[in-house]
């Protein structure tokens, strides 16, 4: 049989992404969620309330208080910190601006968007391009106090594994998601399955070396550099995963789906039993109005 790609599937054939029980999780509990902060393709005054509040907490607040953390670090007195931090920092005012406007470029240039039933993965995506920019800076800071004690090539080394992890999760997934849309090229179940529990067990193992971490700073018990380096290398390690698993198998079948929805809008409408008014909305159907002449010319016929 000819390979087939995830990207050209039937609309029958598209459907099979209903059954992905990580699809149905996020059309419940995410997407169906956000729709309610639309209406007609308009965002509501509570998502803009909600949009604004969180740009402050996230972006404004959040990541520019790690640039705070990471400036002070290199200011200190080597004398005064528990763990050696590079002579240079990597994360730095320049690199801090510059991510933000690239964020805010991607908001900008998502407002091209304007179909009513696109608009909740387009409020999605945002939110996950600023939790890969809130990783990347956290990473660089990583990366500030790993250079003292690690060379250069272990830690090239460390992102070398890590892509290789993320590409073999992403053809996990690829070979999960044609199977599921055309029923060829299964993958073994024990691998798949094994991978897709990862950001579970990620997230609790991370859980638990910070509960540890805590616990073991209150008890009077010295550990030297070398440990305590250790141990935040394998959560800092952890936490990549984790978003790898994270994007990989909860994210890319969902946006594969508004894929799908973008190439088939009306078979997509007709099988949800929306209106136009209600998929399209009436700020896009105010410059295509061929889509109301469609309709108008099916309800005569009809």
């Amino acid at each position: 049989m000819k390979k087939k790609s995830i990207f050209k599937a039937s609309f029958e054939e598209s459907l099979n992404l209903e059954d992905d029980g990580l699809v149905q999780y996020q059309n419940k509990d995410v997407f169906s969620r956000l729709e309610a902060y639309y209406k007609q393709g308009k965002p509501t005054m509570k998502l803009h309330f909600h949009s604004f509040l969180l740009t402050l907490v996230g972006p404004i607040f959040i990541n520019f208080m790690i640039l705070v953390a990471s400036l002070s670090f290199h200011d200190s007195d080597p004398k005064d910190l528990t763990l050696p931090i590079s002579k240079y920092s990597l994360l730095t005012a320049d690199v801090y601006v510059v991510s933000f406007l690239i964020w805010i470029s991607i908001i900008l240039i998502g407002k091209c968007i304007k179909r009513a039933y696109l608009l909740p993965y387009r409020s999605h995506f945002h939110v996950l391009t600023y939790l890969i920019w809130l990783v990347l800076e956290f990473n660089l800071l990583a990366i500030d106090v790993s250079l003292p004690t690690l060379t250069n090539w272990f830690l090239v080394l460390i992102f070398v594994l890590l892509v290789l992890s993320g590409l073999l999760m992403l053809r996990l997934e690829i070979s999960s998601l044609k199977n599921l849309m055309y029923g060829v090229n299964p993958v073994p179940i024990l691998p798949n399955r094994l991978f897709k529990k990862l950001p579970t067990f990620g997230a609790g193992l991370l859980g638990f070396a910070v509960i540890l971490n805590i616990l073991l700073k209150r008890l009077p018990i010295t550990f030297s550099t070398l440990v305590e380096g250790v141990g935040l290398l394998g959560m800092w390690i952890a936490f990549n995963l984790i978003l790898l698993a994270f994007l990989i198998f909860m994210e890319c079948p969902c946006y594969l789906q508004s894929y799908y929805k973008w190439k088939y809008p009306e078979e997509y409408r007709d099988w949800e039993g929306k209106s136009v008014e209600d998929w399209y909305g009436k700020k896009y159907l105010k410059k295509h109005k061929e889509l109301l002449e469609a309709k108008n010319e099916k309800e005569i016929n009809l």
